[in-house]
């Protein structure tokens, strides 16, 4: 969804979220989030900061996520609150400076418009753990056949040694 920065009234521009799993569209092929197994649900409020645009949130929704160890389909609950600082106009200067630690906090924005969904998404991805597991007791794949072990157990993993 494209929000108009130029109409935000002085309270704040408050949106409620209710998407469906659909409305998810991966990033890369091999991407860890396959989509989502449920709705997402929950709100974003867009309000002026002096010459800033704070974006802040409530997410939640249950996430399809790949097992990094076996490969497999799993469902995982993210729920999530997010407040990210974005800057109205783009940097107008030398390409090689020193950002101080308050630059760290700012994203830059082209135009008028905000898309939401980006930052929804952006949002998700920053809330999957950094190594995806199924459970804690997954055993992956075999190294030499490929099965999945959770499934299966292959002759070929006692020759592998």
């Amino acid at each position: 969804m494209k929000i108009d920065l130029t109409n935000i009234p002085s309270e704040g521009k408050y949106i409620k979220l209710n998407i469906t799993p659909e409305w998810w569209e991966s990033d890369f092929g091999n991407d860890h989030i396959i989509g989502l197994s449920g709705p997402l649900s929950g709100w974003i409020k867009v309000y002026l900061t002096g010459k800033k645009v704070t974006v802040e949130g409530v997410l939640s929704t249950s996430l399809k996520l790949r097992c990094d160890r076996c490969l497999a389909p799993y469902d995982r609950d993210l729920s999530t609150n997010f407040r990210v600082f974005l800057s109205l106009r783009p940097y107008k200067g030398k390409l090689d400076i020193e950002l101080s630690e308050d630059d760290l906090d700012i994203n830059f924005i082209d135009g008028r418009y905000l898309d939401s969904d980006q930052i929804i998404r952006e949002q998700i991805a920053l809330n999957i753990p950094m190594k995806a597991i199924c459970s804690v007791d997954c055993k992956g794949l075999c190294p030499v056949c490929g099965c999945n072990l959770n499934i299966e157990t292959c002759s070929c993993s006692a020759k592998a040694d």
